[in-house]
């Protein structure tokens, strides 16, 4: 799409030029092929540094030139020094079409208003059609959407795992591979992200950022449970409810939830452990604290995904439940 892009505007930008009448119309061609990139943000970018290189190449050409004429060394000068004041800027990419224009003078004999200005016809029309074939870039929200439901499938398998291996106490087969999946779909998503933003061209939805981020953050307290689970060697009877609770948050876990009715069971838990007898055995002593290590990392995974419901504006709010209700989820899960 990127080649049929290029080229099409490319051939668009020579018949204007030519159709204007232009001289090197072939350069509006090569100008386009420059222009476009990857994303919008890129291409309006570069757009611009192309721009004030040209603002900077006619005043190095115009006294070079002038007094040392259109001999090839002549350009050698021109050219040491447009790279070193774009290098100087940043604006690397923006010599290779303003050295073609540097040329244009050096064979024109010299620079002319009237050769002014038709490089800068040139520059607007091989710039301004490659900005508006990045204009239409396709929207990757589509397959940002599936990989938020990729990731969160994930978390939910690992939550409903954590739950039939509570009671257990053989953990044979129980690693961690599930991490490392859910490691590899946030940093997918992460780049899916950048490449949506980038081509928002000056706006900063920052949402998707901010989501995986959260669940980056609660995969990392999960990994804690993880290692807290396999130290279990007895089965507690305060495990049963546990495990309840854990497979519970899995069937409720979803991007629209804000935890509150959750958090408010999590502190029933907590509760009945503080109504409970202590364990008479050094053994249950530990096995019990393990539990209660497990619960209060639990209290943190819940918090985290709470501050982040909060933390949004009710406008983005709002547009969440729209999208979720009308395109992936059935209301009745939006608990």
């Amino acid at each position: 799409m990127k080649a049929l892009k290029i080229a099409g505007g490319g051939v668009a930008a020579i018949l204007l030029a030519e159709a204007l009448g232009l001289q090197n119309a072939a350069s509006a061609g090569i100008i386009t092929l420059l222009t476009v990139q990857n994303t919008r943000r890129e291409t309006v970018m570069s757009s611009v540094r192309r721009f004030a290189g040209f603002g900077i190449m006619p005043l190095l050409s115009l006294p070079i030139y002038h007094f040392c004429g259109t001999a090839p060394w002549s350009f050698g000068i021109v050219l040491l020094l447009l790279l070193l004041l774009c290098y100087a800027f940043r604006m690397d990419d923006a010599t290779p079409i303003n050295a073609v224009m540097a040329t244009h003078y050096m064979f024109a004999g010299g620079v002319s208003i009237g050769m002014v200005g038709n490089e800068i016809l040139l520059l607007v029309i091989g710039s301004g059609i490659g900005v508006c074939l990045n204009w239409f870039m396709p929207r990757n929200l589509k397959k940002i959407h599936e990989m938020q439901r990729q990731l969160d499938e994930e978390i939910r398998g690992i939550l409903e795992r954590m739950s039939v291996r509570l009671l257990e106490v053989d953990h044979t087969g129980y690693d961690d591979s599930c991490f490392a999946r859910t490691e590899r779909l946030s940093e997918e998503l992460r780049r899916e992200i950048d490449l949506f933003l980038q081509n928002q061209t000056w706006q900063d939805d920052i949402y998707f950022m901010r989501y995986t981020a959260m669940r980056r953050e609660q995969c990392r307290v999960l990994q804690v449970m993880y290692r807290q689970l396999l130290r279990l060697n007895q089965i507690p009877e305060q495990a049963t409810p546990l495990s309840a609770f854990l497979k519970e948050i899995a069937q409720h876990f979803h991007e629209g939830n804000d935890c509150t009715a959750l958090l408010e069971q999590l502190e029933e838990q907590f509760a009945a452990y503080r109504r409970d007898a202590l364990p008479e055995t050094r053994a249950a002593f530990e096995n019990r604290a393990i539990l209660y290590s497990i619960l209060t990392e639990l209290r943190s995974f819940r918090e985290i995904k709470q501050r982040f419901y909060l933390a949004l504006p009710e406008q983005e709010r709002k547009q969440m439940f729209e999208r979720l209700t009308r395109d992936i989820t059935p209301p009745a899960q939006l608990q």
